[in-house]
Parts: C-alpha cells; sequence; structure tokens
C-alpha cells in the first residue's frame, strides 16, 4: 500500500471507530508532543529553534513507533519568531521545560473594548504593555528579521506537512493548523484575554458583562463558523474527524456557571455538526465526566471525547453514545514494565474498542521526559498495531 493509500486507509479507521463501526483494528493517535525530542537523544533548547534538528526528532519518532496518527509533527512552539522580535514572550523554554507566564490581554472592563476593534487594542494596549520601553524602539531591521523568521516557520510547517503525506498520516481536523481547534467564547476568555484569575472573579462579579460578551462573540465570531459547516455539505474525508474542540475552561465552573456561560453555546455548535452529520473530537483537559448529562443525546457517531483524568471505562458507562480516544495513562508508561503497559492497552482495546467507538490513545500530552520510558511507548504501539480483537 502506498502513502496516499495508507493515508486513506487510516482516515477510515479513525472515522469508523468514531462511528462505532468495528475496525479490523484500533487505530492509534499518538498525543505525543515534546517527549519526540528527549527519545531522539536531544534537549529542548537544541530543538526549538532549529528546524532541522526538530525535523530529526520528528523522524526519528515515526520510524521508531508504529502510529496512525500524531498530535503535532514539530510546529508547535517554536520560538524563532518571538525571539527575534525581543524580550516580552509569554512562552519561555530550557533544556528541560517549555512553560508560559500567567499573562492576561483585558481586564473586564476592557473586554468589549477588545471586541470592538481586536486590531486596535492589539496594537495599543496589548503590545505596549507586552514589551514594555522596548515597544517604542522597535526598528524597521526588527520587523523585518522578526518577518522573515516568521516565513521561515511557515515554510516549515509546509514542509512537515508533506513529511506527514510521504508517511501517509493523515491531520486531526480540517482547522486552521495555527490554532488546531475552534474556540468557544469562554475558552478565549479565560485562556488568553482575562487569564484564571480574572475570569474566575468575573464570573461571580461581573456575570452581566461575560453574557455580553460571549452573546457578541457569538454573532461576530461564531456565526460565520456555522455559516461555514453548513457550506461544507456533510464530512471532510480527508482528514480523521470533521472539527477539533478544545474543552478546558469547564474545570473552573460549578454546574450553574456551565449552563449559563458555556453549554448554550456549546450546544449550538455540537447541533449544527449534527446536522450535517459530522465527526468531532473534543478534547478536554482535566474531568468532564461530572458533565456527563449533557452528552448524553447525542447519536452515536457525532462525538469522539479525548479524555485526560477521566476513566474511561467509567466513562463509557456514563456514555455510551460517545467514542473515546485516549485511555493510556503517562503514569503507567513512565513507571510500569513493557509487560504491564501491553496488559492494559490490551484491557481498553479489548473493552472498549470490540464493538467500535474506542481509539487507543495516551491520555496527556506527552511533553517531558519522565512522561514515558521508550521501551514502554515501544511496546504499547508495537501490540496495538498487530492486535486483532
Amino acid at each position: 500500500m502506498n502513502a496516499k493509500e495508507l493515508k486513506a486507509e487510516r482516515v477510515r479507521l479513525f472515522r469508523d471507530a468514531a462511528n462505532f463501526k468495528k475496525t479490523e483494528r484500533i487505530p492509534h493517535f499518538a498525543n505525543v508532543v515534546t517527549w519526540k525530542v528527549f527519545d531522539a537523544g536531544h534537549t529542548l533548547d537544541e530543538a526549538m529553534t532549529n528546524f532541522d534538528v526538530m525535523e530529526e526528532c520528528v523522524l526519528h519518532f515515526l520510524d521508531k513507533y508504529p502510529i496512525d496518527g500524531i498530535l503535532d509533527v514539530g510546529i508547535r512552539n517554536q520560538f524563532n519568531v518571538t525571539e527575534a522580535f525581543g524580550e516580552g514572550g509569554y512562552y519561555y523554554y530550557d533544556k528541560e521545560v517549555i512553560g508560559i507566564h500567567d499573562h492576561a490581554h483585558c481586564t473586564p472592563e476592557t473586554l468589549l473594548e477588545y471586541l470592538d476593534d481586536p486590531i486596535k487594542y492589539a496594537w495599543e494596549v496589548i503590545l505596549p504593555k507586552k514589551y514594555g520601553e522596548s515597544w517604542e524602539k522597535k526598528d524597521k531591521a526588527i520587523w523585518k528579521n522578526t518577518f522573515k523568521e516568521y516565513m521561515a516557520y511557515i515554510k516549515f510547517i509546509l514542509h512537515m506537512a508533506k513529511v506527514m503525506d510521504r508517511y501517509g498520516l493523515p491531520g486531526l481536523s480540517p482547522n486552521n493548523p495555527m490554532k488546531g481547534a475552534v474556540v468557544p467564547a469562554v475558552e478565549i476568555m479565560m485562556s488568553d484575554l482575562l487569564g484564571l484569575q480574572q475570569f474566575s472573579v468575573a464570573m461571580r462579579r461581573s456575570p452581566e458583562l461575560l453574557d455580553t460578551f460571549i452573546q457578541r462573540w457569538e454573532v461576530e465570531r461564531m456565526e460565520p463558523i456555522y455559516q461555514k459547516i453548513r457550506d461544507a455539505k456533510g464530512p471532510n474525508y480527508k482528514y480523521c474527524f470533521d472539527s477539533s474542540i478544545l474543552m478546558l475552561a469547564h474545570n473552573m465552573m460549578n454546574k450553574k456557571q456551565f449552563e449559563r456561560f458555556y453549554w448554550p453555546y456549546l450546544k449550538k455548535l455540537l447541533d449544527v455538526y449534527a446536522e450535517n452529520k459530522m465527526n468531532i473530537r473534543i478534547f478536554t483537559e482535566g474531568s468532564v465526566l461530572r458533565l456527563a448529562e449533557y452528552f448524553k443525546d447525542y447519536p452515536k457517531g457525532l462525538l469522539t471525547f479525548h479524555i485526560e483524568q477521566d476513566d474511561p471505562f467509567e466513562f463509557r458507562e456514563a456514555l455510551p453514545n460517545v467514542a473515546i480516544m485516549g485511555g493510556m495513562t503517562t503514569d503507567l508508561l513512565s513507571n510500569g514494565t513493557p509487560e504491564e503497559c501491553v496488559a492494559y492497552a490490551k484491557r481498553l482495546c479489548d473493552e472498549l474498542g470490540k464493538d467500535g467507538g474506542f481509539i487507543f490513545s495516551e491520555n496527556k500530552m506527552v511533553s517531558y521526559r519522565n512522561d514515558a520510558r521508550s521501551e514502554n511507548m515501544l511496546a504499547v504501539n508495537e501490540f496495538v498495531r498487530d492486535y486483532r480483537i
């Protein structure tokens, strides 16, 4: 089977699993990010700003481990662009760790100002605050060099897409590759605009303000997305899923807050996808099991939850209509033996995948050196590739 045929076969495996069709084998989506740098014998500071090193790390992983899809091919967290522009970046890295400094682009009082004109707000508020006194000193040479690095980054993204094609690996979904997911209003408020602390306080002290922001976000940002989904007129079989959605803000909410700020708008989005018989992957950071009741009435084939902290067997019992992605714990990959890892992988496949509805994956983004041991990762990957239920 050539690369093109292999890619199409893998898309079919993911789609059939999501639609609860029994597959000849369980597909494996590698939820692997920067761990592959360490596995290839490099440190993060060697790979983060060197495209040749990063590609070497990706190829090492793809050649060593049999998988059907992968979250990241080295295009996340590149620092060439931000370093070319100078100090003030939110993300940082060293040999072992990538992290992010706490930040907020807005206060509750300026949320609507941001919506009125995001570009103006970025130039007049966000960037001067981010770069301080150096903002006014950014001369033409700095801008030119930054743009040069940005174009090199885009070229690398396009190059790695060709690498994926060469290995017959499909893309996860047709969302913007720089974002990777559809972003509901509460997620952008929590992660970027207000930050964790201000968002948590605003839900209690300024709920009407958040309502206004969300409703405007729906009209100005989400309505075009709804129309684009309708215009697509059905699934896009070039990808494993038709869309990816990230859920993180729900961890900050009680049920009453979830019902007010999150669920009506998420439901509207899911209903549009359901009308067009599409497959949606929802990556749930933290736990979502306490909110299972909200998703129980959707038909099989719409939702695939990539679960992180929830027990996959409890999840299947609570939501038999929802396909599961994940299950393999980084704790076991890091601390167990190859035999223990394979035994658990077999249980996942046997109990969750015998009638479809299961995609094997790691429960967390495998990022740090101690998130997995190579011999465990290899044993599990080879088992899932070869196992037939």
